[in-house]
C-alpha cells in the first residue's frame, strides 16, 4: 500500500476505502487533491496572516490619543 506517501488522515482513508483493484488507478488523483487541499490551507493561513499583520500596522491605538 502507498498510501504512506499520503499525509492527512482523510485521504489515507479515502484511499483505503477504495476497492484494492482500483487504488493503483487512482491513488495519482487522491495524491493531486491532497496536495491542493494542502496548498489551499497554507494559502488560507497566509492571507489570514497578512490581514492580522495588516490590521495591527494600520490600527490606531485608542489609548494614546485619549486623554
Amino acid at each position: 500500500m502507498r498510501s504512506s506517501n499520503l499525509r492527512t488522515p482523510f485521504w489515507r482513508a479515502a484511499y483505503r476505502a477504495l476497492p484494492e483493484t482500483m487504488r493503483h488507478r487512482h491513488l495519482a488523483d487522491i495524491e493531486r487533491a491532497e496536495r491542493w487541499e494542502l496548498a489551499l490551507d497554507a494559502a488560507v493561513e497566509a492571507s489570514s496572516w497578512v490581514k492580522g499583520a495588516v490590521s495591527r500596522l494600520f490600527s490606531t491605538n485608542t489609548k494614546a490619543h485619549s486623554h
